[in-house]
């Protein structure tokens, strides 16, 4: 899988049949630290995942997905730093006002 280090990849689309959502899913193998740089490509990695979406992207790739909820996880192996958590908030924030949920799933 690309990463968040890869923000121009969509590194996975699945859907859940429970919920009848589509998520895309974006992975950080790396533990969270403060290097700026992280926090960029995050910020890029979600900014791009939204566009895919809005600008119809995820339609073309996906048209079995028009009409469903759409959720972007953001898979990770350790808990979010706290300046990566408040970027994570204020996207979600964002995503809302477009009906996208945007979720934190903790790996192992």
């Amino acid at each position: 899988m690309a990463g968040i280090h890869e923000p121009n990849v969509i590194d996975l689309v699945t859907h859940d049949p429970s919920r009848n959502e589509y998520k895309l899913i974006m992975t950080e193998g790396r533990p969270w630290s403060h290097a700026p740089e992280q926090l960029t490509q995050l910020r890029e990695k979600i900014n791009n995942y939204a566009m895919f979406i809005l600008d119809e992207g995820m339609l073309r790739a996906y048209p079995e997905s028009a009409g469903n909820p759409l959720c972007i996880q953001l898979d990770c192996t350790t808990p979010p730093t706290a300046e990566a958590q408040e970027l994570i908030d204020v996207a979600s924030e964002r995503l809302l006002d477009y009906g996208i949920r945007f979720i934190v799933n903790l790996l192992g």
